[in-house]
């Protein structure tokens, strides 16, 4: 059964490249429509709450396996506050205290939050 866990070859890219120190890096593998719960392509996160309440505000990195050429991998760096501005928006699970991202993969929506409400943009976070 191939590795699945993209996260140590993501932190190696993201670290080489941007040489940022954070305890606030978030990874997800691509999802092909076969094994998402939206038989679409997407990325996954799980951003704990009191990391999107941290006070002072801090930025929260997003590291996307990349499904297309170029980079191995695609960084969105994004405000607490956003996240914190948009929390009803996100399907959030108090019980395990996680707001779940479901950022899409597919052309025409490229990085929009798909299972929440709001249909959120966060391609105005993409650090080329």
């Amino acid at each position: 059964m191939p590795d699945n866990n993209i996260r140590k070859a993501a932190l190696s890219w993201f670290r080489s490249k941007y040489q940022i120190e954070s305890d606030k890096i978030f990874t997800s593998k691509f999802y092909t429509p076969q094994e998402s719960w939206s038989n679409t392509r997407v990325w996954f996160f799980q951003i704990p709450l009191d990391v999107i309440h941290s006070n002072p505000p801090e930025k929260i990195h997003l590291i996307c396996e990349n499904h297309l050429a170029g980079e191995p991998f695609i960084y969105l760096r994004v405000s607490s506050l956003f996240f914190l501005k948009n929390l009803g928006s996100f399907d959030v699970d108090q019980k395990e205290k996680v707001a779940r991202i479901y950022l899409s993969a597919e052309s025409a929506d490229m990085f929009k939050e798909v299972r929440g409400k709001g249909k959120i943009d966060f391609n105005p976070y993409r650090i080329s």
